[in-house]
């Protein structure tokens, strides 16, 4: 097929769209533009990098669009996995003319290899580390490379279990409260699937990582998200659809629990004490 802006062959199709390699740069970095734009991003972002291609994407598509960036790394000391991961997030930012900021989880005294429940665990340490970093660095925001196909996952997850507590997140962009010390969050990667950042990826021949974590090989999240691209497959736009009414669902829920600053490191918590420094004490 060809590319419906050219004459050049087709890479990819897009609900009904067919794309060339550089109209689908172009198609990419909009669709990265239009969650900028909407939410008037505007302001230094630190970078959460996790060595993975989809980090890797958020990461170079920010830069093309010459915004201010901080990248950071979390050293998760999981075998040789994360020393993989790092090096590749710091060939990344090297071939960009960036210097990576390394935060090691052990030297907060964390060893996720002694923890029962070393993903719950990770995905603590890592929120608030990334916050940390991006507040103590005079940073406005902190963005992930979440894409379409993590959101409407990880929200059917906490769906299906009945979280409702934990059912937050879904929006690309998360408010910053400066009482709190709580930074802004962003999703530049909102709209787009896997297969289109891995496709980003390919063609803008970026360094990343191909190992998965040997904690997260089980991780029930794994067969959901393969069953949601099973379904993108049979009706193409299910995804986008279901994102936008989780997105609706989490804004008609509202967030009713109260937020405290905990006592022991000064951020924020929903308890007196905040998860992550009882995880240090424990």
């Amino acid at each position: 097929m060809k590319c419906e802006y050219c004459e050049k062959e087709a890479v990819e199709n897009i609900y009904g769209r067919y794309y060339c390699e550089n109209h689908f740069v172009k198609y990419f970095l909009g669709k990265v533009r239009s969650i900028i734009d909407k939410f008037g991003i505007n302001g230094r972002i630190a970078v959460a990098l996790s060595g993975g291609k989809d980090s890797s994407a958020c990461f170079h598509s920010l830069h093309k669009l010459k915004l201010d960036l901080l990248p950071f790394y979390i050293n998760l000391g999981i075998e040789s996995y994360s020393e993989i991961c790092q090096k590749k997030a710091e060939e990344l930012c090297n071939s960009l003319g960036y210097r990576l900021h390394i935060i090691d989880i052990n030297e907060y005294g964390i060893n996720l290899a002694d923890e029962k429940k070393p993903c719950s665990v990770c995905g603590t340490a890592k929120r608030y580390l990334m916050n940390k970093f991006a507040y103590e660095n005079n940073c406005k925001y902190v963005a992930t490379g979440h894409n379409l196909s993590d959101v409407v996952t990880f929200a059917l997850n906490n769906f299906m279990n009945a979280n409702l507590m934990n059912f937050r997140g879904n929006r690309p962009y998360l408010e910053g409260k400066e009482e709190y010390k709580m930074v802004a969050k962003i999703k530049p990667l909102y709209w787009l699937k896997d297969k289109e950042c891995m496709l980003y990826v390919y063609i803008n021949r970026l360094r990343y990582a191909e190992e998965e974590c040997p904690h997260a090989i089980s991780a029930p999240t794994i067969q959901i998200k393969e069953w949601i691209h099973e379904m993108e497959g049979k009706k193409p736009g299910i995804m986008l659809n279901m994102a936008k009414s989780f997105w609706r669902l989490e804004e008609m829920i509202g967030s009713k629990a109260k937020l405290n600053i905990c006592r022991k490191c000064g951020y924020a918590s929903y308890s007196k004490i905040c998860k992550f420094c009882k995880i240090r004490k424990r």
